[in-house]
């Protein structure tokens, strides 16, 4: 069993550990037991879908715990269960209720209760890297990029790989939601999270949709004035007909010019004698014969295709759901204007059962509305599948071991003293009750609450073993009084920072290791005024 070097005690213990923890902790990090633990952990974590599926597994159950300060609740598995199945949007709920702050952390990291994600502070989640990598579609543009394609290995720790180009390839052009796209089947599943990140599955889907769509037109449609125009650039009017669903322009384009340049006025017209409604929806789209007919009297004119296309330039996110469309009420409305579908009271409720059917299904209402238009408007929206697993943030099982290892070398400091445990986790103890949230008074009840933070300030201002026996409020204006007289603020979140947390840890010291000398003195029959008057000079 791995058991830390200490070089005496108090300040002399502290500064000798401060120098040496780095490597001393490494030592024990490479010790079996912890070596097994931690490569378990982050191995396993990926697999972890539920509370039980954690419970029952006691490994990764003790490293979680631990990366917490909560070990010794490993055997306390009714209240642990009950702690990580809060939902911490409920202020009632037990993590939230819990003085101890520990446990309002541990919960929400996991976020097994309610609709909250797994999330950790100091992380660079998936979500940063995927706003870098909105702007990005194809492998070739990030790999073009040496800045950002150094910055986004780095957040997901595959930084090593920055040189490998063409296994870099091939992960980046993985399907992560096809297990046996290439990314999927490694065994390290950062190279899948970075693949999911990069979206490039999801990108190719957009550029099949409505977004490639407009990407395609955004320089041409306000060039686009007669069928002329649109013949001549056949890729686009190939994109046009798919994206209503019509077949491919025929080499005989007569019948699609009478289309196009439709007066949509006249019932008779190419466009609306066909059964189909689509042909009229993409001369409106286009409005050819709308346009002569405007210029000619001197007007100015503007395309539904050409409103719609700089509606959609204004966004500058993709649609994962239906409600990214139809949370836009002006992209909405343009988009139902380009497939000419009604709009009305009831238009976006409709538009978002559509959008949300099923496609696979033979009897969705995409599939089975009688308006070709709907189906066409459903198929320009291709969402990409619903996560239906746990995703845990780039470097969040990582990070708990990180959090474990730390508290696991200051409790083996512990088991030798006590006093260098408490000021090694002082710093971290005092941000999580901070960062915990509530009120001045309320943060100071967190302290109050943590066993190593009491025994910090009631050292610190000199209290009496008795302090604790005193009504709750009357120990909270103590507390509060004696910080302002020694330190000039009550405000935690200021005592936290650098200008007074060295002088917070000196003076806990510097008390621990009087009352260890004058226990020590006592015990020996020894007085102990001298002794007691030296280490006292020392605080001031």
């Amino acid at each position: 069993m791995f058991t830390p070097s200490i070089m005496g005690s108090g300040l002399v213990g502290y500064t000798f550990l401060a120098r040496t923890r780095a490597d001393q902790q490494a030592a024990m990090a490479r010790t079996p037991v912890i070596a097994r633990e931690a490569s378990a952990f982050v191995a396993g974590l990926k697999d972890v879908q539920t509370v039980d599926q954690l419970m029952e597994n006691r490994t990764l159950l003790k490293v979680a715990l631990g990366a917490f300060g909560l070990g010794e609740d490993i055997d306390n598995r009714a209240f642990i269960r009950k702690v990580l199945s809060s939902d911490l949007a409920d202020e009632r709920s037990l993590a939230n209720r819990l003085a101890d702050k520990r446990y309002l952390a541990f919960a929400r990291a996991f976020a097994f209760g309610g609709s909250g994600t797994p999330a950790l502070a100091g992380l660079t989640p998936a979500d940063s890297v995927a706003d870098d990598l909105a702007a990005v579609r194809t492998v070739d543009d990030l790999m073009a990029d040496p800045a950002l394609l150094r910055a986004t290995l780095q957040s997901f720790g595959l930084e090593k790989d920055i040189g490998n180009t063409y296994f870099l390839r091939q992960v980046l052009g993985s399907d992560p939601a096809d297990p046996a796209s290439f990314a999927a089947r490694l065994s390290d599943p950062r190279y899948a999270e970075l693949a999911a990140a990069f979206g490039l599955a999801d990108k190719q889907r957009e550029a099949a949709g409505i977004r490639g769509f407009a990407d395609a037109f955004a320089d041409a449609a306000e060039g686009l004035r007669t069928a002329d125009d649109l013949f001549a650039a056949p890729d686009l009017l190939q994109r046009a007909l798919r994206i209503f669903g019509l077949p491919d322009a025929p080499e005989d384009t007569e019948f699609l010019r009478g289309v196009l340049e439709s007066d949509l006025d006249d019932p008779a017209s190419p466009a609306n004698a066909q059964e189909d409604p689509r042909y009229a929806a993409l001369a409106r789209v286009f409005g050819f014969a709308e346009r002569a007919a405007a210029e000619a009297a001197g007007e100015v004119f503007t395309s539904r295709l050409e409103s719609f296309v700089a509606k959609m330039s204004e966004r500058d996110t993709g649609f994962t759901r239906p409600k990214d469309l139809l949370d836009d009420i002006g992209l909405s409305l343009a988009v139902f204007d380009f497939f000419d579908l009604p709009v009305g009271s009831e238009s976006f409720a409709f538009a978002h059962r559509v959008l949300a059917s099923d496609r696979d299904s033979p009897t969705s209402l995409a599939n089975v509305h009688p308006d070709p238009r709907v189906k066409a408007f459903a198929d320009a929206f291709v969402f990409p599948p619903a996560e239906t697993r746990r995703v845990y943030p780039p470097g969040f099982a990582e990070k708990v071991v990180q959090s474990y290892l730390d508290r696991e070398f200051e409790a083996r400091v512990g088991e030798t003293d006590p006093a260098l445990r408490i000021a090694l986790s002082l710093p971290r103890d005092l941000a999580q009750v901070i960062d915990s949230g509530g009120g001045a008074n309320s943060r100071w009840f967190g302290v109050m609450a943590s066993r190593p933070l009491r025994a910090v300030f009631e050292a610190v201002f000199n209290l009496p073993e008795s302090f604790g026996t005193l009504e709750i409020d009357r120990q909270l204006g103590v507390f509060r009084a004696r910080a302002e007289a020694m330190f000039g603020t009550s405000d935690l979140a200021e005592l936290a920072g650098p200008d007074h947390i060295e002088d917070i840890r000196r003076r806990y010291l510097v008390q621990s290791s009087l009352a260890q000398s004058k226990a020590a003195l006592v015990g020996s029959g020894t007085g102990g005024s001298v002794v007691s008057a030296l280490l006292a000079g020392a605080i001031r």
